[in-house]
């Protein structure tokens, strides 16, 4: 399978509904490839092509199995939180009695987000209040949508709910959980392609949109279009929200981003802006149930910040690790607002809002860090990092080379050049690159990746895993030539 006929390929799902497969997403492309090209009987790639270029069914199967669908009951609990306890209330109260409350969860995956919004409204309002919330879910799966309406569970999504909760909504199987019917009835799926002109006719009218952990599937310009879809699908006010770690990358110009509760969200209008906006919100007069709480196992809420002395940065960096991204900008604010030439602070903030796509402000803070150290590892792999992201490659190769120049045992920025040059077509270059990341990894699985501050995580098997295939495959094109 050549560059470009998977190239090729890969600007078909593109058109077709915005999917970015880039990295670890583009081998996920080749295997699905792999595995249909033999399902469907295709004698080669071409075939292949010409199949899904003439099958939308055949197509939609390929779409089917690009996506993660990780996900689990409950998660970002905080943010559901901030749902029942404060905004819905307040769209509750602005409503006549007999008109509904319509929220919408897009790219459900099996849909435990949608189902967890029905359990912790239900919590919260009591079943009558609960009736009046319309639940609407899509995901451009349609396998696994099956699974979602089916409402069957293993132990793995679990990891957010507790006990009782779990008594009260799931009945025991034999090889999982059963979600109770009352919960699967409240919320209706449909197929949806976010790019598709036209969504189903039964998706409008929101009064809030959830799309959390989805926007990293997408580059900036098709989020800023899905955004607007999203604004014009609601009323004259209404609300957006992301996942955490996706929130301030996202503010795009389209909704206006506000923060309440240490929570940040978007709104449409100014009906629904926190009290802390210029605007007041109109007093709520919905009387509900005291505040729910609903703590994962794994993730247990923490309190809300005050006034309290500033952690050391060891801690911040601990929440930057964990993705407990707004509250880690909170005391990153309060500590650079102590020190402005706090290099450590300066370096989690980028990582932050790079991670967030905000390039821009990513950007500005690393040209700050450089005037205090020009030769931190840390600051030139996410300069190598965010020209890359932006599509900027040669840039990118310049800083990952001065990484590599600087500290040679940095085996991500190997890693980075190696795929940089194999997209470039320059196989010698991505062939040395990836055979120090081979060679590095291989004596040392667990070898450090040289940050002194930002927490990378990269899967260190499953990169070595790619490596090594990507390095056969390049000795093996190689040979060919030279023969």
């Amino acid at each position: 399978m050549t560059s470009s006929e998977l190239t090729s390929i890969k600007k078909m799902v593109y058109q077709h509904c915005g999917l970015l497969l880039e990295g670890v997403a583009e081998e996920r492309l080749r295997k699905a490839i792999q595995t249909k090209l033999v399902k469907e009987g295709c004698a080669d790639l071409t075939a292949y092509r010409k199949l899904i270029s003439q099958n939308s069914q055949a197509f939609d199967q390929l779409v089917n199995h690009l996506t993660v669908n990780e996900t689990y009951f409950f998660r970002e609990p905080e943010q559901i939180q901030l749902l029942v306890n404060h905004l819905l209330p307040q769209v509750l109260a602005n409503k006549s009695s007999n008109e509904p409350v319509r929220i919408l969860s897009a790219g459900c995956s099996s849909g435990e987000e949608p189902y967890s919004l029905a359990i912790a409204i239900r919590e919260a309002l009591g079943v009558n209040l609960a009736k009046r919330v319309e639940l609407d879910a899509g995901d451009l799966d349609q396998n696994i949508l099956k699974k979602a309406r089916a409402g069957f569970y293993s132990e793995f999504s679990f990891r957010g709910v507790t006990a009782d909760l779990r008594k009260r909504y799931f009945l025991p199987q034999e090889r999982g959980f059963q979600l109770i019917p009352e919960i699967r009835q409240q919320v209706n799926f449909y197929e949806l392609n976010l790019l598709a002109p036209v969504f189903p006719k039964q998706l409008h009218n929101y009064d809030l949109v959830f799309f959390r952990n989805v926007s990293i599937y997408f580059d900036l310009e098709t989020r800023r279009i899905i955004q607007k879809k999203f604004y014009e699908l609601m009323p004259s006010d209404g609300l957006l929200i992301l996942g955490s770690s996706e929130t301030l990358g996202n503010n795009l110009g389209v909704f206006e981003l506000v923060e309440q509760h240490d929570q940040y969200y978007f709104v449409k209008g100014s009906r629904y802006l926190p009290k802390s906006s210029a605007l007041e919100v109109k007093p709520t007069t919905i009387t509900t149930k005291p505040e729910v709480k609903l703590p994962s196992l794994n993730n247990p809420i923490k309190p809300p910040l005050g006034d309290f002395p500033l952690p050391d940065i060891q801690t911040v960096q601990q929440l930057v690790a964990d993705k407990e991204y707004p509250r880690a900008l909170h005391l990153l604010a309060s500590l650079l607002v102590k020190d402005i030439n706090n290099l450590p602070a300066l370096l989690l903030k980028s990582w932050i809002l790079l991670n967030s796509q905000d390039f821009i402000a990513t950007d500005q803070l690393l040209e700050e860090a450089f005037a205090l150290d020009a030769w931190s590892i840390d600051m030139m792999f996410m300069k190598g990092l965010s020209a890359k992201w932006q599509d900027q490659q040669a840039v990118a190769i310049e800083w990952f080379k001065k990484v590599v120049y600087t500290n040679p045992e940095c085996w991500p920025a190997h890693y980075y050049l190696a795929e940089i040059y194999r997209s470039q077509l320059q196989p010698e270059a991505a062939l040395r690159a990836y055979q120090t990341l081979v060679r590095t990894l291989t004596a040392n699985i667990k070898a450090s990746d040289a940050m002194q501050w930002i927490p990378l995580s990269l899967p260190a098997g499953d990169l070595l895993f790619l490596s090594q295939r990507h390095l056969q495959s390049l000795t093996d094109d190689l040979q060919v030539k030279e023969k």
